[in-house]
C-alpha cells in the first residue's frame, strides 16, 4: 500500500490536472517509466498485469483525421502551437499481432485482455417491453375501461342515433386487436395525456395512420372519421408487426411543455424523459469546418461549399463526381485536395447532442435502469444518449408530442374572433363546403395556410381549382417529387377539370379510384386494390406495399403470385394484371399515407376558413406566431397589405405583446421589435395596463423594472417609433434617454434609501418625472431625415414597416425589372431577370487564383427592393467593369442570373446601371408634343437643336397638336430629327 501511494504521489507530481492528455503527450520515456514501475508493484504485490493500448480511432492513418476533429471540437486552428494536440499516431484499435510486438516479453500480459472478455456476459433483452401501465379506476381491467370509453365516445361523436352497425362492427373489430396484442394500456395512456389537453383547452390532434382507427376518433385523439374518408386500420396495426403502432400526438407549439409535464407527474419524472437527437456532419458542414481548421479564408471556403449540388444528403464523394467546378478545383490544388480528403473522413460522423423536436419516451421503472441518460450544455433538461429508433428496440414506449405552429395560429385566430366579433369557433365542426374558403384556395391566396403555402402549392391550387373536401387531402398526397416526376399530378388536374376522360380498367378498381379522378395516389388505395381485386387479406396487402419499399424480391413475388390469381377470378386480364401490378411496385416507392393527408388537410382547410372569413383575426394570429422571424413577417405583412388590412405602426400605449386586431385594422405586436425582448415588453405592457398609459420616456423607465427598461430598450423603441405618441420628435426623445434612466435609477435609489421627495408626490409615480418635467424639456434639435428614420426602423424591427425608401420610385422600378425578389423563389435556374432596387451590404474579397484578364477581386452585395432582399454575387471580370458602381445605399438596377444551389437563391450579376443609364439603355421612344397656341417656332428649333447635339439610339416622335385638325404625328431615327421640315 506504501508503494502504491508513492506511486499515485509520482502519477500526480508528473502529471498534475491534465493526466490524460499528459500520458499521450509525455513520450517514451515517461510511458517507459511508468510500466516499469507499474510492472514492479504488480511483482511486488502479486497481482497479474493486462496489456492494453489506448484506442481513439480505428487504423493507423486516421491519426491525421482525428487531429483535424480535436481541433474541431476544441475551435482552434492546426496551425495554434498552444492547442490540444496528440503528438502520437498510436492510439489506434491494433491487431492481436500488433499488440504482441509492442509489448515483448509481456505475452501473458496480452494474453490476458481475452481471459477479460471471455468473463464478458451481457444478454440485451430485446423483446420484454418496459411500457408503464395505467391504472383504471375501480380496479377494472384496461381493455375494459377502454372499451367503455370507446363507447361514450361513439355517442358525443356521432349521437344515440347516429351510431350504425358499420361504426359497431368496426370498433368491436378494432378493440379485439387492441386486446390481442396488449395495447389496450398504451391507448389509455394517451387518452389520457389527450383528456388532460382538452380539458385545459390546449389544441391538440393526433396525425398519421393512427387517424385510421375509429377507436383513435371516439377516444378524440384525431378528427377524422376513418368510415367517413376510407381510412385503414391494418395501415395502423396489424396482428403481424412486432413493433408498437405510433400514435403522434400534434400539440399547440406554446403549451406542449404543460402535456409534457403532466405526462411527468403522472407516471414519475424518472420516467418519463425527451429523446436525444444526434447532429452529424453532412457534406457542407464537414467542408466548413475541415476549412476553419486548416486556416482557409472564409470567401474561399463560401465558394468550395457552394460547389457541393443541392442534392439530398448528397456525400463529398457523390459531389466531386457530379460537380466539374468541384472536381477541377479538387485535382489541381493540393490544399483544396486535403480539405476534401479529410472532409470525406470525417463525414456523417456526430457533431453534437440534441433533443428530437417531438420525441417523448416513457417507461414503468427509471429510465435509467435500461437506457443511459445525458444532459447538454446550456440545459437542464434529461435526455436519452440513444436516438428513437434504438429506445424502441429496448422496449420502451416512444411517443410524439409535436408543437405544431399551425395548431397555436388555429387557437390564436379563434380567441381573436371570439374577443372582437363575439363569435364562437370550433375548427373541428367548421362545415366542409364553403364556397369563400375554396374560392380562396382557387386564387392560390394561401400564404399562412398549413400545408399550401408554397410557391409551388399555390401554383397547384390555381391549376386544380379544388371544390370540395377531398381535393385538399390530395394535394398533399400529390404535391412531392414522385407524383409530380411521374405526371400524376397533371393528370389529377387535367381529368378533374375535363380536359382529359376518367380513366377505366375494372369496375372494382375504377370505384377506388373514383375519389381521385383515376389516379394512384394514397397507399390505402392501394391496399384496396390487393384486397378487393387480388384476394390478399388488408393486413397482408400493407405488408406487400413495405416489402415492395424495401426490394424483398422472394417476398414481392409471393405477393404478386397471390394477385394475378386473384384478378384472374375478378375477370381481369392477365396481361392487365401483370401491367397493374408493376404500376403497384412503382409507385410504392412515393405513395402516400392518405390517414396522415385526411388530417393535415384537415387542419389546412380550417386555417384557410379563418383567412376567408376573418382574416384581421386571422393574419393577427399569423404574425404573433411568426414575432422572432423576420423574413415571415416580412412576407406576412406584405399579404396584409394586398388584402386591405391597414398594420398600425408600434405604440407603448396601444400595442400589446402580440399583433392583435383594433377595428379593421391591426396593432403592431411590441414583441417583434428587435433586441428588446418579449419579456421586457411584456412588463411594460403588463404595467401600462395596471396603472394606465404612459405620459414620456421619463415615466417608462421610472414606472417599469430597471432590468427590463435599459438605455437599449428605450432606445429601440424610439427607433422603432413605438413612442412617438407621448409627444415630441424622434429625435428630441432619443437625446433624452439617457438622462430618463440616470433620473429613474436615482429614484430607485432613494426609495431603496426611504428618502422622501421634498416636494411630496413619491406614491404617485405617474406625476413624479425625472427633475420633475417631461416632454416640454426636449433639446430643440431637428427631426431625422426620412432616410435616417427609415433606417432605424428597419434597425429596430428587421424591414420597412411605415414607408420604404425606394417606394417613391416603385413606379420606375416596376417600369425596368422584369421581376420583383419575392418572385425569384419560383424563378428557374439560371432564368436570366433585372431586379431594380438598392445595394447593401457590400463585402469584397479576391479569388485565390486570376480570371482569364488577370482580375482578382469580386464582391458580394445583398439588393433590396420594395419585396425583399437577394445576394448577389459580381466575379472577378464583372468587377472590374462594374464594380465602380456597386455603392452602398445607391438606387443600381441588376441583370443577373439566378443561382438555386444554396438554400435561397443567388444571383450572379453581369450587369448594373444607375438610374440614368437605365432610361438610356431601356428607352425606346421620345415623344416630344407641340401644341399650337402654347408653342411656337423658337421653342421647336430650340428643340431640333438639342436632338440635333444628342444623337441617340432611341426614336423620337413628334405629336403636333392642332384643335382644328387634332393630332398629326412623325416617327424620326434621332440621330437625324427634324431635318424635314
Amino acid at each position: 500500500d506504501v508503494e502504491a501511494e508513492k506511486l499515485v504521489a509520482w502519477y500526480s507530481k508528473v502529471f498534475g490536472d491534465r493526466l490524460y492528455m499528459e500520458i499521450q503527450n509525455a513520450g517514451f520515456d515517461i510511458q517507459k517509466q511508468c510500466m516499469d514501475m507499474t510492472v514492479d508493484l504488480a511483482n511486488r504485490m502479486g497481482l497479474p498485469l493486462v496489456a492494453t493500448n489506448d484506442a481513439h480511432y480505428l487504423n493507423q492513418s486516421d491519426a491525421a483525421m482525428h487531429d483535424v476533429l480535436l481541433c474541431v471540437n476544441t475551435k482552434v486552428e492546426r496551425s495554434d502551437i498552444n492547442r490540444m494536440k496528440m503528438d502520437t499516431d498510436q492510439l489506434f484499435v491494433r491487431t492481436p499481432e500488433e499488440m504482441y510486438d509492442a509489448f515483448p516479453g509481456y505475452e501473458e500480459a496480452v494474453k490476458r485482455s481475452q481471459e477479460i472478455a471471455n468473463r464478458v456476459d451481457i444478454q440485451l433483452d430485446l423483446k420484454s417491453r418496459h411500457y408503464p401501465v395505467f391504472q383504471p379506476p375501480e380496479g377494472k381491467k384496461d381493455i375494459d375501461y377502454l372499451r367503455e370509453l370507446c363507447h361514450e365516445g361513439m355517442i358525443f361523436r356521432y349521437g344515440a342515433d347516429g351510431i350504425t352497425a358499420a361504426h359497431r362492427e368496426r370498433m368491436d373489430f378494432e378493440l379485439s386487436v387492441i386486446e390481442k396484442m396488449g395495447y389496450a394500456s398504451y391507448f389509455l395512456i394517451v387518452w389520457d395525456f389527450v383528456r388532460f389537453a382538452v380539458e385545459q383547452g390546449i389544441p391538440c390532434s393526433a396525425r398519421g395512420s393512427a387517424c385510421g382507427a375509429i377507436v383513435a376518433y371516439v377516444l378524440r385523439l384525431s378528427h377524422v372519421c376513418p368510415l367517413k374518408y376510407d381510412l385503414l386500420f391494418e395501415r395502423f396495426l396489424d396482428p403481424s408487426r412486432t413493433e408498437p403502432p405510433d400514435i403522434d400526438i400534434d400539440f399547440c407549439r406554446d403549451r406542449r411543455q404543460a402535456v409534457i409535464d403532466y405526462t411527468k407527474q403522472k407516471y414519475g419524472s424518472a420516467n418519463v424523459s425527451q429523446i436525444g437527437t444526434f447532429g452529424t456532419l453532412k457534406a457542407k458542414a464537414a467542408i466548413r469546418d475541415v476549412a476553419r481548421v486548416l486556416s482557409i479564408p472564409s470567401k474561399d471556403v463560401d465558394i468550395i461549399a457552394k460547389m457541393v449540388p443541392e442534392t439530398l444528403n448528397i456525400t463529398l464523394t457523390e459531389a466531386i463526381k457530379e460537380s466539374s467546378e468541384l472536381q477541377d478545383l479538387y485535382n489541381s490544388d493540393p490544399k483544396i485536395r486535403e480539405v476534401l480528403d479529410l472532409a470525406k473522413q470525417i463525414e456523417g460522423l456526430a457533431r453534437s447532442a440534441g433533443t428530437h423536436a417531438a420525441g417523448v419516451v416513457v417507461s414503468d421503472r427509471p429510465i435509467s435502469e435500461y437506457i443511459p441518460l445525458q444532459t447538454i450544455t446550456g440545459k437542464t433538461d434529461v435526455i436519452t444518449q440513444w436516438e428513437g429508433p434504438t429506445v424502441e428496440k429496448a422496449g420502451l414506449l416512444k411517443m410524439d408530442f409535436l408543437g405544431l405552429r399551425n395548431l397555436t395560429i388555429l387557437d390564436k385566430a379563434v380567441k381573436n374572433v371570439k374577443k372582437h366579433r363575439g363569435v364562437d369557433i370550433d375548427p373541428v365542426e367548421l362545415p366542409l363546403d364553403d364556397k369563400r374558403t375554396f374560392a380562396l384556395l382557387q386564387r392560390g391566396e394561401t400564404k399562412g395556410i398549413f400545408q399550401l403555402e408554397s410557391g409551388g402549392m399555390r401554383d397547384l391550387l390555381t391549376k386544380m381549382k379544388p371544390d370540395k373536401f377531398a381535393d385538399i387531402i390530395a394535394t398533399s398526397a400529390l404535391y412531392r417529387p414522385g407524383p409530380l416526376e411521374g405526371g400524376m399530378v397533371m393528370t389529377y388536374v387535367d381529368v378533374k377539370n375535363g380536359r382529359l376522360p376518367l380513366p377505366k380498367l375494372h369496375p372494382i378498381i375504377d370505384s377506388i379510384l373514383d375519389e381521385t379522378y383515376g389516379v394512384m395516389v394514397y397507399q390505402e388505395q392501394v391496399m384496396r386494390i390487393l384486397n378487393r381485386l387480388g384476394g390478399i387479406e388488408l393486413p397482408q396487402s400493407y405488408q406487400c406495399i413495405k416489402a415492395i419499399s424495401k426490394k424483398k424480391l422472394e417476398t414481392i413475388a409471393k405477393y404478386r403470385e397471390q394477385f394475378l390469381k386473384g384478378a384472374s377470378e375478378n375477370n381481369l386480364a392477365e396481361f392487365k394484371a401483370i401491367e397493374l401490378f408493376g404500376m403497384i411496385e412503382k409507385f410504392a416507392g412515393y405513395g402516400f399515407n392518405k390517414s396522415h393527408s385526411t388530417a393535415y388537410g384537415a387542419v389546412a382547410y380550417q386555417t384557410a376558413y379563418l383567412k376567408a372569413h376573418y382574416p384581421p383575426e386571422f393574419m393577427a394570429a399569423l404574425l404573433s406566431c411568426e414575432l422572432g422571424e423576420t423574413d415571415k413577417l416580412v412576407e406576412h405583412v406584405d399579404d396584409c397589405r394586398r388584402m386591405g388590412i391597414a398594420i398600425l405602426p408600434p405604440d407603448i400605449n396601444v400595442g400589446d405583446v402580440e399583433f392583435s386586431v383594433l377595428g379593421d385594422s391591426l396593432t403592431f405586436g411590441l414583441g417583434a421589435i428587435k433586441g428588446v425582448g418579449e419579456a421586457a415588453v411584456a412588463a411594460m405592457v403588463a404595467e401600462r395596463t395596471t396603472n394606465g398609459p404612459y405620459k414620456d420616456l421619463f415615466a417608462i423607465a421610472e414606472r417599469c423594472d430597471p432590468r427590463h427598461v435599459t438605455k437599449g430598450n428605450l432606445e429601440l423603441l424610439v427607433k422603432a417609433g413605438a413612442c412617438d405618441s407621448m409627444g415630441g420628435r424622434r429625435s428630441q426623445q432619443f437625446s433624452v434617454i439617457e438622462r430618463a434612466v440616470q433620473g429613474a435609477a436615482s429614484i430607485q435609489r432613494d426609495k431603496q434609501r426611504g428618502q422622501k421627495n421634498l416636494f411630496g408626490g413619491d406614491d404617485d409615480d405617474e406625476k413624479t418625472t425625472t427633475a420633475g418635467v417631461g416632454s416640454s424639456t426636449f433639446p430643440d434639435i431637428p427631426e431625422w431625415n426620412k432616410r435616417e428614420m427609415l433606417a432605424f426602423e428597419k434597425e429596430a424591427l428587421g424591414f420597412f414597416l411605415t414607408s420604404h425608401p425606394l417606394a417613391e420610385m416603385s413606379a420606375t422600378i416596376k417600369q425596368f425589372s422584369t421581376h420583383e425578389v419575392k418572385q425569384l423563389l419560383n424563378a428557374g435556374e439560371a432564368e436570366e431577370v433585372i431586379l431594380g432596387g438598392m445595394v447593401s451590404a457590400i463585402k469584397k474579397a479576391q479569388t485565390k487564383k486570376p480570371s482569364r484578364n488577370g482580375h482578382q477581386k469580386y464582391v458580394n452585395f445583398d439588393f433590396e427592393d420594395p419585396t425583399g432582399v437577394i445576394r448577389c454575387i459580381m466575379w472577378p471580370e464583372e468587377f472590374a467593369r462594374l464594380g465602380e458602381k456597386v455603392e452602398l445605399e445607391q438606387v443600381r438596377f441588376i441583370r443577373g442570373k439566378v443561382d438555386k444551389r444554396n438554400r435561397e437563391p443567388n444571383l450572379i450579376i453581369d450587369a448594373m446601371w444607375s438610374l440614368e443609364e437605365v432610361e438610356k439603355e431601356f428607352t425606346r421612344q421620345i415623344l416630344i408634343k407641340f401644341q399650337k397656341g402654347l408653342h411656337d417656332i423658337r421653342v421647336i428649333e430650340r428643340v431640333r437643336d438639342i436632338i440635333q447635339k444628342t444623337p441617340g439610339k432611341a426614336e423620337v416622335v413628334i405629336v403636333v397638336d392642332m384643335p382644328a385638325i387634332g393630332e398629326t404625328r412623325q416617327r424620326y431615327i434621332s440621330k437625324n430629327p427634324l431635318e424635314q421640315k
